[in-house]
Parts: structure tokens; sequence; C-alpha cells
């Protein structure tokens, strides 16, 4: 009799370790992933959106797809959601993290973060970008960029934050993927 309860137990021990196990081995184990603003793929957007056109297949980082701007499409995708809604905290601030394709010197495209004001006057509280040729010093190839934006303090929650690729003066094509922005509380 003992030693069938110790058979059971030990059987148990094992089951639980192994479900230990296959819970902590997910590629963000033992990673705390924080206060997520976003973490999109673009995967999930195609029948979501009124207008996908800036949804391609030509160049995707992760998956089938991503956004792009060119000749034809000045802005990509744009990520536009309430401060109140952002997160679960005041928002001080958002760590911007993607990968980015250039397939040429001359893409001079850059995310652009900013958070307009409601109201008549639609003032800026805040504008910043990522200048994607500042960080990419190899075209033709996926690259991770990376930035901090820090808020002014008193943004109204009413106030939403914008996040989108921007051809800005260059013709040349540029592809943005795994756009992930973190609260910075």
């Amino acid at each position: 009799m003992a030693n069938k309860l110790l058979r059971k137990i030990g059987r148990l021990a094992a089951a639980g370790l192994l479900c230990f196990v296959a819970a902590c081995s997910g590629s963000d184990a033992g990673h705390w992933v924080g206060d997520y603003v976003t973490d999109n793929d673009f995967e999930a957007m195609r029948g979501w959106l009124p207008d996908a056109s800036s949804l391609t297949r030509d160049h995707a980082h992760s998956g089938q797809f991503a956004t792009y701007v060119g000749p034809e499409r000045e802005y990509g995708l744009t990520f536009d959601l309430p401060l109140r809604d952002a997160s679960v905290h005041t928002l001080k601030g958002v760590a911007v993290e993607a990968w980015v394709y250039l397939p040429t010197p001359e893409a001079a495209a850059s995310l652009e973060v900013q958070v307009p004001l409601a109201g008549p006057d639609s003032r800026m509280g805040f504008a910043g970008s990522i200048k994607l040729a500042d960080q990419v010093k190899e075209t033709a190839k996926w690259t991770r960029v990376r930035q901090e934006f820090a808020f002014p303090a008193g943004l109204p929650g009413d106030a939403h934050l914008r996040i989108f690729l921007w051809r800005n003066a260059t013709q040349a094509t540029a592809y943005l993927d795994d756009l992930r922005v973190k609260a910075l509380e």
C-alpha cells in the first residue's frame, strides 16, 4: 500500500514538473513583458480594417504581412487609442520598438509618435519620431529600431496616442513589422 502511494505521488510530481517545464518553455519564458500598449505583427489586421491597402506581403519580418509606405502611399497603418485606454496607469511616455526594412539608402521614412489634443484647435500635445535611416546602418535587411519618448506632464486622457509609419520627403518604399509599444509609467 505504501509503495502504491509513493508511486502515485512520484507520478503526480513528474506530471507537475512536466507541466511547469512546458509552461516555462515559451519564447518569453523568464521575461517580464510589462505593461504593453500594443504588440502587433499585422497578421490579424486583414479583414478588420476598412482599408487594408497598406498591408503587404512583399516583405514581412514575421508571418505574412507588414505595413509599408512608398511612392503611392504616404502613411502606413495608424495605431490610434485614447491615452486613458492605452494603459492602466498614467502614461509618462512610451518605448517604441519595431522591425523595419529599408530596401535602399534613399528610404528616409520615419516612425511617428504623436499625441494630438482633443478639441477644436487640434493642437499637438506631443510629437516625436524615429528617423529610420539614423538607426538602420545596412539596407535590404530587417533591422530592429527602438526609442523611448517621454510625454509632457498633464496630457488629458481624451488625447490620442497615434503611431504610424510616414514616408516623409522620399518616394522610396519602407516596411514596418512587429511593432511593440511599452508604457513608461
